[in-house]
């Protein structure tokens, strides 16, 4: 159960940090963290645009948060199943 609150709780930041990259373009690219997606982001900012990189890093947040999210609440869902 602790395992489906913390998936789920990890999915809605990771929901809540592509929508502000999104809405306010709040990449940070000095000093980030994420190595796999800041990566991608870059790479993707010098092939075509740096808007371009950050409009797919938030996408790829997004994509990546609701997926955990999901994951989360179907763990927990089945959990509730199994306990009355």
């Amino acid at each position: 159960m602790v395992f489906g609150w913390f998936i789920l709780i990890l999915g809605v930041f990771g929901i809540a940090n592509g929508s502000a990259i999104l809405i306010r373009s709040a990449i940070h690219v000095e000093g980030a963290s994420c190595k796999a997606i800041c990566g991608i982001s870059l790479l993707l900012a010098e092939l075509f645009t740096p808007a371009f990189g950050a409009l797919a890093a938030g996408a790829i947040y997004l994509l990546v948060g609701s997926c955990l999210a999901l994951v989360g609440y179907l763990v927990l869902r089945d959990r509730q199943r199994v306990w009355p």
